[in-house]
């Protein structure tokens, strides 16, 4: 292969390569998910590796001199490779504990594939997780869920109950609030500030440069949520010293029933611990901080302490449920409809019928459907 000039063929690849990824990565950051598109992203990205692997093998001695910060280079200490492992490994690193910029940068994503949101592609993807005790004998429950073009981080409880309404078990609770682990604890730099929409996605947002702090609480009793799912939370009927109606020990974690808040599309099975017979009722709450809008803006309820606290609560949870026939083993489909809301500030737990005021918080999600099987 002499006719080929090696150093010109890494350079137009690793250029065209490079092209074709920043043009699919822009695609797959700020459109509804395309498997067309991320096809072509991983295979080039493929072929941008085994050219660079020819690169380094090509030339491993530079490579050695910058890896080794004992080396000089141009009479001059090397801390390239330092420097560049430090970077790396944050950003790498700083999405698992939402740190900056990987906060912004998702939010900002999420912020594209809502205006996107007419134009969703019909093939979705979805995260698939169960659960299963050792000494489980009952039927399996499936929750199918389809998110909304404004569901970005929210928080989140599935449980089942009786059809008097009697609490049976959670089936599902994202890990933050079963912890209490609320993390975040910000306020706003100007404290005369109002805000009427959405803080992050929309032609309004304002994002995070109006506010100030997110330090984590020093402790759990400095950053309880009890507006974020009122009416799970009165169901479950853990009560804190202070009176507000949040988990206080580790008990749902020890269950199994929670997890890291699933931001994507997800089919959730859970099997239950005995058998059940005859109907019962399978509820979602669901609760988004940061979605004001006119009716539940920031300044709406001055006076309640936990609303114009720093959880920016704005539009209250929503609840949404649908009846489940455990007699009927034919794997039946059901699909949840929306029931109402909680209380804007936690105050009780009833689920309110009016939803009019409601405009985002009604986009968190596209459908839920539920289903059990023995």
């Amino acid at each position: 292969m002499s006719f080929i000039n090696g150093r010109a063929f890494i350079g137009v690849s690793l250029f065209l390569s490079f092209l074709i990824l920043l043009f699919t990565s822009v695609w797959l950051f700020s459109k509804q998910h395309s498997v067309l598109i991320a096809l072509i992203h991983t295979m080039i990205g493929f072929i941008m590796l085994l050219v660079v692997i020819w690169h380094l093998v090509k030339n491993y001695r530079p490579l050695a001199n910058y890896i080794n910060p004992l080396k000089k280079h141009l009479g001059k200490r090397n801390y390239a490779f330092l420097l560049a492992f430090g970077l790396i490994a944050y950003v790498v690193i700083s999405p698992f504990f939402s740190m900056a910029p990987a906060l912004q940068v998702y939010q900002f994503g999420q912020s594209l594939r809502a205006a996107d949101k007419v134009d969703q592609d019909e093939e979705l993807k979805f995260v698939k997780r169960a659960v299963a005790a050792d000494d489980a004998k009952g039927q399996t429950v499936t929750i199918e869920l389809t998110k909304g073009p404004y569901f970005m981080w929210p928080q989140y409880a599935i449980w089942l109950e009786t059809m008097d309404g009697e609490f049976v078990q959670p089936l599902y609770v994202t890990s933050k609030l079963a912890n209490n682990e609320f993390t975040n604890k910000v306020s706003k730099k100007d404290p005369d500030q109002v805000f009427t929409s959405h803080m992050f996605i929309g032609e309004n947002a304002v994002g995070w440069d109006v506010l100030t702090g997110g330090n984590e609480p020093e402790t759990k009793d400095d950053r309880m949520r009890p507006e974020s799912l009122p009416v799970f939370l009165h169901k479950l009927g853990m009560k804190a010293l202070n009176g507000f109606f949040v988990p206080t020990d580790d008990s749902l974690t020890v269950d199994g029933y929670s997890g890291a808040t699933m931001t994507d599309n997800f089919i959730y099975s859970i099997q239950l611990p005995e058998k059940l017979a005859g109907q019962y009722r399978v509820k979602l709450e669901m609760n988004h901080s940061f979605d004001y809008n006119e009716y539940y803006s920031s300044d709406r309820f001055p006076d309640d302490p936990v609303y114009s606290g720093n959880g920016f609560s704005a539009q209250p949870s929503v609840i949404y449920g649908v009846d489940v026939d455990f007699d009927d083993n034919s794997g039946q489909l059901n699909v949840m409809k929306l029931l109402g809301r909680g209380h804007h500030s936690g105050q009780d737990g009833v689920l309110y019928k009016d939803t009019e005021n409601l405009t985002t918080a009604l986009e968190l999600v596209d459908r839920v459907i539920v289903r059990q099987k023995s």
